[in-house]
């Protein structure tokens, strides 16, 4: 049996293209949020890691630096962050919350788990777990290339 491992490449940009759509539709459509989808994921990523490095913003989003730094600009520009400088170490910035709307926090866990339930749909516990397991594996080859080629 030949496998194409390109279609494993096609098949996870295409995913990403839809989840990313979805999500962006469920947050237009809330009367609460007034952030992009990719604002929302950063600032859910920030409400659970706060006062973190910029360095480490990066490292987890694996954003690039030109999309990570207008995507962190508009969070401060909507009063959700502010930079501070770390006290320990004078070279580094951290990241702020400092606008923790419990109402947007709701709506921002309410889209995730119904987005997972999209994505799962006619899935079992276990190949949830088998997927994710395979999706971890995935990432971190990727991780391991672009830390080599660094």
């Amino acid at each position: 049996m030949d496998i194409i491992k390109g279609a494993s490449i096609l098949l996870s940009a295409s995913i990403d293209a839809l989840l990313d759509r979805i999500l962006s539709k469920k947050h237009r459509d809330s009367n609460i949020d007034t952030l992009t989808a990719a604002q929302a994921r950063m600032l859910f990523l920030l409400w659970k890691k706060d006062e973190i490095s910029i360095k480490e913003v990066s490292r987890v989003t694996h954003l690039q630096k030109s999309t990570l730094t207008s995507t962190l600009a508009k969070l401060e520009k909507a009063g959700h962050i502010k930079f501070i400088p770390c006290e320990t170490d004078k070279r580094k910035t951290l990241v702020k919350v400092i606008n923790r709307n419990e109402d947007l926090v709701a709506l921002n866990k309410k889209i995730i788990d119904e987005s997972g339930e999209i994505f799962y749909k006619g899935f079992s516990d276990d190949e949830i777990v088998l997927y994710e397991s395979f999706l971890k594996r995935t990432l971190d080859n990727l991780i391991e290339f672009q830390t080599q080629k660094k």
